[in-house]
């Protein structure tokens, strides 16, 4: 990429995954997968798209006042086809799906198929692979690796919110 979008990156994740930006982008972040799938989101895919999706992103939230909270309403003009082509769309589904399961989908269309294709992926690293959000959405951890104290599965599970902020 040319310029350094990082910023508009997590806004955007923020808006397509609706976990706050200090679930996406914590202060104090020794993992740094934000770093991490940046780099896979223009990395996989073709021409540029990652920055122009983040240029359009960018324009329409410095159109928006920049405000804070308003990340889910840009994303969701973007989606809906405001200044995005199909295959823009299809990069920021890509990207849902990388913040979630820690993995990089790659789409094979077959019109002939009842589902119309198959989605096959591939985990970035270890570290996407436990930083995926659906286990924060699961109020769980991922197999092999956990910071609860044994027998934590003995008391009642937090709430949810709980899960879906970064503890400090």
């Amino acid at each position: 990429m040319v310029f350094d979008y990082m910023d508009y990156f997590v806004s955007m994740s923020v808006g397509l995954t609706g976990f706050s930006r200090d679930a996406i982008a914590p202060q104090l972040d020794t993992i740094n997968i934000k770093a991490e799938y940046l780099q896979a989101f223009d990395v996989n895919l073709p021409n540029g798209m990652a920055e122009q999706i983040l240029i359009q992103y960018k324009k329409l939230f410095e159109a928006g006042g920049s405000k804070p909270g308003s990340e889910e309403r840009i994303v969701g003009q973007m989606l809906g086809g405001t200044g995005t082509d199909a295959a823009q769309i299809l990069a920021m589904r890509q990207l849902i799906f990388l913040w979630y399961a820690g993995a990089w989908p790659t789409v094979q269309a077959d019109p002939g198929s009842l589902t119309g294709g198959q989605t096959f992926s591939s985990v970035l690293s270890a570290d996407s692979y436990t930083q995926g959000l659906v286990w924060r959405v699961m109020q769980s951890h991922p197999m092999g690796r956990t910071t609860y104290n044994y027998g934590y599965w003995a008391d009642v599970p937090a709430p949810l919110s709980a899960y879906l902020e970064n503890p400090v």
